[in-house]
């Protein structure tokens, strides 16, 4: 299972959390946003359930802001 997948698992639609409804392109923007912001780039990527909750994390915060790609729908 890739990492989008495992988020999906919790925040899409039909996921655990599936009131966050998040999609698979605000996840891989967040999960871009992640990378970049990790001081040795994706070598410390490991898509595990830390990476997931920054991830998600990244998500909620750019709700909150401007962001069009991660407006709630």
């Amino acid at each position: 299972m890739n990492f989008t997948q495992y988020m999906m698992e919790f925040y899409g639609p039909n996921g655990i959390y599936s009131e966050l409804n998040f999609n698979e392109t605000q996840i891989a923007l967040a999960t871009q946003i992640y990378k970049c912001r990790l001081p040795n780039g994706a070598l410390d990527f490991v898509g595990d359930s830390i990476d997931r909750e920054r991830v998600r994390d990244i998500i909620l915060e750019a709700r909150e802001g401007v962001i069009p790609e991660f407006a709630k729908t």
